[in-house]
């Protein structure tokens, strides 16, 4: 198992980065193993931080992560310590505590050489990272953002395990109310900062398009002369601040950005799906194959190409595809996968509107000549407010409008409404199933077919491929 940083700092001075105050009878206290927030898996000699949340309040467990053998706890009220022998660190904020102690082991990292990458966008972060990590490990050693710890708890928290001697930092962050990613880029002020796409997600936070721009183009704040911004080309002016001191690459397929989209293709289909993306870099042209689908992965990809460009970074053609070769996407983003007689493409983990039409055309995409059944299954896209009902509308008119799928399910509370927005648009089969066991039936009376699953994450769409992989 690798070294972590934090393996070399003491608690005493977890305790000056933390701005908290030792209680402890111990007078040697030793460095900790890692840094946790939930006792569930806390490991032996792992500094507990007890957060409190709308629906939990880490200080009620923490004689328990004592128990368990923490190594110290990190709280804002000592007496809820019932061994008062357990070394503690005593905050006034747990979570502005945690957040201080990842901005120092970061900072640290930094002037031990580290160069880093902090990912937005309204969608497609999981994917750029995973793509810039598989190229900056051609280089070094990466430590890259784990699943979806994006937030004001799972920034610091990636940052709290930055392994000892690391080279190349890759962190995702995100944000569904103005401000937020404000704090995570000063908790991890990265060399490259990138925004992948400006869409129709969490616009019940942002209010509008124009708010998710504003909210998303924090993360160039604070930048400095050698920070390297990398937007897409036509939202370049809209993001990047006037006052923005470094440099600035775009990424599109336009006429005019940096690194350009000249082609995709779809690669012969072998059941599973890939593409080749053809890359202008300004310099060179590069023809790239991805292990995966969709157009907009392509613009995913100039985007991580993006920080080997801006970085200046000398790296081959040949060393980037073998990188590109083993990459492999996280569960329920548009990974395919084969389950019995089905085909799935699973991109079950989020939703908005945005999201969803770019899902789709690579379903379409990747269905292209497919002489199977094809099938969409669609949970409720969650936080868009008042535009909700008329969002799911259009969403159920968009996929039963063509001739793309057989059969359309609709699965949540706007469920009975995008079954009303499609009545009779099309000779696709449009179903509204409630219940996730009805669903998997279904499917598994269908034999051979390609299925898309998509919704957000409270949908918890993923049951349906993890039941229908049990039973098959």
């Amino acid at each position: 198992m690798q070294r972590l940083l934090v393996q070399e700092w003491s608690l005493g001075r977890i305790v000056r980065a933390v701005d908290g105050r030792l209680v402890s009878r111990e007078i040697d206290v030793g460095a900790p193993k890692g840094v946790t927030t939930d006792t569930r898996d806390l490991q032996k000699g792992e500094l507990f931080f007890a957060l409190r949340g709308e629906r939990f309040d880490g200080h009620e467990f923490v004689d328990d992560a004592i128990r368990a053998g923490a190594c110290g706890v990190v709280v804002e009220d000592r007496s809820v310590l019932s061994d008062e022998s357990a070394p503690a660190i005593v905050v006034d904020d747990c979570i502005a505590a945690l957040g201080r102690l990842g901005h120092a082991l970061f900072q640290q990292s930094r002037q031990n050489g580290l160069r880093s990458v902090a990912i937005t966008g309204s969608n497609g972060k999981t994917t750029t990272k995973e793509l810039a990590a598989a190229l900056w490990g051609i280089d070094g050693k990466v430590w890259a953002t784990p699943g979806n710890l994006n937030n004001h708890i799972g920034l610091p928290l990636t940052l709290c395990a930055i392994p000892l001697n690391c080279d190349h930092l890759i962190v995702e962050m995100g944000a569904n109310h103005r401000g937020e990613i404000s704090d995570l880029i000063n908790q991890a002020p990265a060399d490259q900062r990138i925004v992948t796409s400006i869409g129709k997600a969490h616009l019940e936070g942002f209010g509008s398009i124009a708010g998710v721009r504003k909210a998303k183009s924090e993360i160039f704040e604070s930048g400095a002369r050698a920070t390297t911004a990398i937007v897409p080309h036509s939202e370049r002016r809209e993001l990047i601040p006037l006052n923005f001191p470094g440099n600035v690459f775009t990424f599109g397929t336009e006429s005019g950005a940096d690194i350009r989209v000249v082609s995709v293709e779809s690669a012969p289909d072998d059941g599973l799906g890939q593409m080749h993306v053809r890359i202008d870099l300004g310099f060179d042209v590069w023809s790239l194959a991805l292990p995966f689908v969709g157009s907009h992965n392509a613009t995913n990809l100039a985007a991580a190409v993006a920080t080997l460009v801006g970085s200046h970074s000398k790296f081959d053609r040949d060393e980037v595809q073998q990188a590109l070769t083993d990459v492999e996407l996280p569960g329920g983003r548009l990974r395919t996968v084969s389950v019995g007689p089905l085909e799935i493409m699973d991109d079950a983990y989020n939703a908005n509107p945005s999201s969803m039409r770019a899902s789709y055309r690579a379903f379409q995409q990747w269905c292209r000549n497919c002489e199977r059944k094809t099938v969409a299954v669609i949970g409720d896209m969650h936080e868009l407010g008042e535009r909700a009902e008329q969002a799911h509308r259009s969403l159920a008119q968009l996929l039963t409008s063509g001739s793309t799928l057989s059969s359309v399910i609709f699965v949540g509370e706007f469920g009975p409404a995008m079954v009303d927005a499609a009545d009779g648009a099309s000779t696709t089969e449009v179903l509204a199933i409630t219940e996730l066991d009805d669903i998997v039936e279904w499917l598994r009376e269908q034999g051979s077919a390609r299925v898309f699953v998509k919704g957000s994450r409270a949908n918890r769409l993923e049951r349906i491929i993890t039941k229908l992989d049990a039973h098959f």
